[in-house]
């Protein structure tokens, strides 16, 4: 009876986070919180048993959220907690405390793959180059690699390196529009010496543009 129980629950909160997904998510998405649900059904020390249902699904759809960077506006499917728990009709500051105790019962990061999108991997996924600096995944292709690793502590480094890159390619592009302006005044100026020179030249000029 009890296993019955707990199975019965299961189905329920995922009955719960799927009408969520369905509602605010995309296909892309709503694989995370049913894995993370089935998993915490599985997991030692935690009992969705015990507890509201509704709280559950708020909580996993709550961390998973947080993972992906769903409350970012900048992400392409943003989302805010209000909107889960309104969805749910449950307590902001609940959720929030029971998502971060899953997240440190269940040691989830940033990154894990089971339930995290690719780009967010690959984000937190870091290699380190032959000239000894620190990239994410997502930048590898542009250097050879030597070995990959990642560490949440080199990533004061990591921004220091991207952003040393982003100035690099600004001066880089600037010195392109300088020497693109030099060579377009060089031009200029050298076909008014042509014209000074040989003023038949214009003439000749004007031809072929009414040709």
């Amino acid at each position: 009876m009890l296993v019955n129980n707990k199975l019965e629950r299961l189905k329920e909160i995922k009955k719960l986070i799927q009408s969520f997904c369905e509602a605010h998510l995309n296909k892309d998405i709503e694989e995370f919180p049913m894995k993370l649900c089935d998993d915490l059904s599985r997991a030692d020390g935690i009992n969705l048993s015990r507890g509201k249902i509704e709280i559950w699904a708020a909580s996993i759809i709550f961390t998973i959220a947080r993972l992906n960077f769903l409350f970012d506006k900048a992400n392409g499917i943003y989302i805010t907690p209000d909107i889960i728990c309104d969805f749910f009709n449950t307590k902001k500051s609940t959720v929030g405390n029971k998502a971060t105790w899953v997240e440190k019962n269940y040691d989830l990061n940033h990154g894990i793959e089971r339930y995290c999108s690719q780009d967010i991997i690959d984000a937190f996924t870091f290699y380190e180059t032959p000239e000894g600096f620190v990239i994410p995944k997502s930048m590898a292709g542009e250097f050879e690699i030597i070995y990959e690793f990642a560490d949440e502590e080199e990533s004061e480094t990591i921004e220091k390196f991207i952003e040393n890159k982003k100035i690099h390619e600004q001066k880089t592009l600037a010195k392109k529009k300088q020497r693109t302006q030099i060579n377009r005044k060089i031009a200029v100026d050298k076909k008014s010496q042509e014209l000074e020179n040989d003023p038949q030249l214009d003439l000749f000029s004007d031809f072929q543009h009414n040709k």
